[in-house]
């Protein structure tokens, strides 16, 4: 048998260390923030016309989650979430306006 070169052992040992780095991002990003809106949780307005998840007792926290809808399209969301939670004030798809079905998240004010 041969034994590994210099060369060869220091590659691997980039390619590991590589690896390792995007591990740790990946956690990161899955960690701070990545999750989905649940019912109860407290949303304030995100980048980009988007969501995300507060607590509660933030003073940025403008809704809470009280049903989250699958299948409702963006345009009808506010009607229907009212439909079905009468205490819903707004509404909040992250298909903007689209006609096209998405997950909608019913609020009320925080």
């Amino acid at each position: 048998m041969t034994s590994p070169t210099v060369g060869g052992v220091l590659r691997a040992r980039v390619v590991l260390a590589a690896v390792a780095v995007v591990l740790v991002v990946v956690g990161v990003l899955l960690v701070r923030g990545g999750r989905s809106p649940g019912v109860g949780d407290c949303v304030a307005a995100g980048p980009d016309q988007t969501v995300v998840v507060v607590d509660c007792g933030d003073p940025a926290a403008a809704f809470r989650v009280i049903g989250v809808l699958d299948d409702v399209p963006p345009l009808q969301s506010q009607p229907v979430c009212a439909g079905v939670f009468p205490r819903s004030t707004a509404s909040y798809s992250a298909g903007g306006l689209s006609a096209t079905p998405d997950e909608v998240l019913c609020l009320v004010a925080a």
